[in-house]
């Protein structure tokens, strides 16, 4: 099963599709991506191939990238990446995810793929109480995973991925932190930090600032240290 996303990459400056190939590498979250230099030739494939994400520069050897999508019926998730900021509301007619002004960052690019990803249809596969699930399914690239809760040790946001930090090992996850925390137990799973979320069941020593999480050591938020204390006390954990 794939469990990477499939990009097309519509950029005519091969200086600029190299760059954007190797940032999109750097992320492990993608197979190599296709790149086209036109129009036509971009459309050929949009509609013979599966596509994730479509990275769309403006100004090709064709036609203006405009025209790709007005050719398309429905189009994936689209990122603009372009020089010419004021042709952005223009874009944005098109419901695109985001428009990133060149030359950008690795990190801007980053905040751009995750918007894309939030378009992305839900690839949720089961609904049930959240106070009785023992298990969760969470997005790794294009699947979606199966992880018992009494494996989860803690949960660790990590730029625009999550860790999921388990007794076998660390998963990569492209979901937020705050929508996984919906989806948990509250008996078993608290947020502990702005980036941490940690699994009670695991827990096995308490200090002022930290708690200890199978052999792990975990800082307690400044802003979340009266809901822990609170928690641990409404669960019989501490006095």
């Amino acid at each position: 099963m794939k469990n990477k996303f499939a990009a097309l990459i519509v950029e005519d400056d091969p200086v600029a599709a190299a760059e954007l190939d190797i940032f999109l590498g750097r992320t492990n979250m993608f197979e190599k991506p296709t790149v086209y230099t036109t129009v036509m030739e971009s459309y050929r494939h949009l509609i013979s191939q599966t596509v994730d994400i479509l990275f769309l520069d403006l100004e090709l050897r064709d036609f203006s990238g405009l025209e790709l999508l007005k050719l398309l019926k429905n189009h994936p998730p689209v990122i603009i990446t372009s020089s010419h900021v004021q042709l952005a509301i223009d874009c944005f007619e098109f419901e695109v995810a985001d428009f990133l002004s060149k030359p950008y960052t690795y990190t801007r690019l980053l905040r751009g793929i995750h918007r894309a990803i939030q378009k992305q249809p839900s690839t949720d596969i089961l609904v049930e109480d959240v106070s009785s699930k023992k298990h969760i399914f969470l997005q790794t690239g294009r699947a979606s995973e199966r992880f018992e809760l009494n494996d989860i040790l803690y949960i660790e946001a990590y730029g625009i991925y999550v860790k999921v930090i388990t007794k076998s090992g660390v998963v990569v996850v492209n979901q937020m932190l705050s929508s996984i925390e919906k989806d948990l137990p509250t008996a078993s799973f608290l947020r502990i930090h702005r980036s941490f979320l940690i699994n009670l069941e695991h827990l096995n020593r308490i200090e002022p600032n930290d708690l200890w999480v199978g052999s792990f050591q975990i800082p307690i938020g400044l802003s979340h240290k009266d809901k822990v204390r609170q928690t641990l006390k409404n669960n019989g954990i501490i006095d």
